[in-house]
């Protein structure tokens, strides 16, 4: 079962042809049944010759949950993508409807100084299979009920892993299966211009794939470039003002909705008046919304954590320069689930 979550749906049809010499309505069959739609239970349970089929892939060969904890409703659960390695996915509770956090590599190369996923290096990239899992058994949880969106929020660079992360964001969407609409998705990056471009082309070439209603996160932290290189080392390949062109040449800088700035609130180092100044003027000619994060400390961290007193006058002083933005609520920072946390040791 495991090896067909690697394909979306037309690419699961050729393979399904060329490895098994089976027609299309295998492959049809296959995919809906991969992804819970109920015709393709309905082909499973109706007919003899495709229950053979399936009975002979469908094995429950995906990772298993290895740890899992959870914290008012929020949930943490680890799979074990190889000896000793897991990924670590989070299903957040909101009303009515809960959201799930994947992540897209197993580590990150970007060594952000904030961030314990950073801590660990680059160990490998998710194969779609793997990310694609994290969907799967996330909705065998109570939990997650109502999943409603996605963001690749967790650990690693999604743009890192690009073809992936397009291979899984066609997989999710499409509506023979899981059917979550890309505007119902979040990509997040560090800054990687490149990425940004190439997804950027994606929208232009495939208009009919609408990856330009996806959301972009982008998680910039601080507008001033010496400080933003000392926190983000990815701006030593990706300055300010070449992430600021590849945005503006995107869909996502000029659609309500389509980027949202993620913006790390650590005292002392990222709400000083310079601050929003250098702010302000990294998102002129951009329409973005900003979401503030009150820094969750790591093991080792030379920073604290905020006080909420801090974050709202912070707030406060971003709004009154005129910007849409909001306060992050931390959920699950005690079991090291919150933003900048996932694969702490501690």
């Amino acid at each position: 079962m495991f090896e067909y979550l690697n394909y979306s749906y037309p690419r699961l049809l050729e393979y399904i042809y060329e490895s098994r010499g089976k027609k299309r309505t295998y492959g049809d069959a296959l995919f809906r049944h991969l992804y819970g739609s109920p015709k393709g239970q309905a082909v499973f349970r109706e007919s003899e010759v495709f229950k053979a089929f399936l009975n002979e892939i469908l094995q429950d060969d995906l990772p298993q949950i290895i740890g899992r904890q959870d914290e008012s409703g929020t949930v943490k659960f680890i799979l074990d993508m190889e000896k000793g390695i897991g990924s670590e996915s989070v299903i957040i509770p909101m009303q009515g409807h809960s959201t799930l956090c994947v992540s897209s590599q197993l580590g990150c190369r970007y060594g952000c100084s904030f961030c314990a996923t950073g801590r660990l290096g680059l160990i490998r990239d998710l194969s779609t299979a793997e990310i694609v899992t994290q969907v799967l058994r996330a909705r065998q949880q109570p939990e997650a009920e109502n999943l409603q969106n996605i963001v690749f929020m967790g650990m690693g660079e999604p743009l890192d892993n690009f073809d992936n992360l397009i291979e899984t964001l066609r997989i999710l969407s499409d509506e023979r299966g899981l059917d979550i609409p890309k505007r119902r998705i979040s990509v997040s990056t560090a800054g990687h211009a490149d990425g940004i471009r190439r997804l950027t082309g994606l929208c232009r070439e495939n208009r009919e794939e609408h990856f330009h209603t996806l959301h972009l996160s982008l998680s910039l932290h601080s507008a001033d470039e010496e400080t933003r290189r000392k926190l983000m080392p990815i701006t030593r390949i990706y300055p300010l003002q070449v992430l600021k062109e590849a945005l503006k040449d995107s869909p996502y800088a000029s659609l309500k909705d389509g980027l949202y700035i993620e913006y790390l609130h650590i005292p002392g180092v990222t709400d000083g008046r310079k601050d929003l100044d250098a702010l302000k003027s990294f998102l002129d000619g951009l329409r973005a919304n900003i979401n503030l994060i009150p820094y969750n400390p790591v093991k080792g961290s030379p920073w604290r954590a905020p006080t909420s007193e801090e974050t709202d006058s912070l707030w406060s002083h971003i709004r009154a320069e005129g910007y849409a933005c909001r306060t992050r609520k931390s959920k699950g920072e005690t079991m090291m689930a919150a933003c900048g946390q996932l694969g702490s040791r501690s």
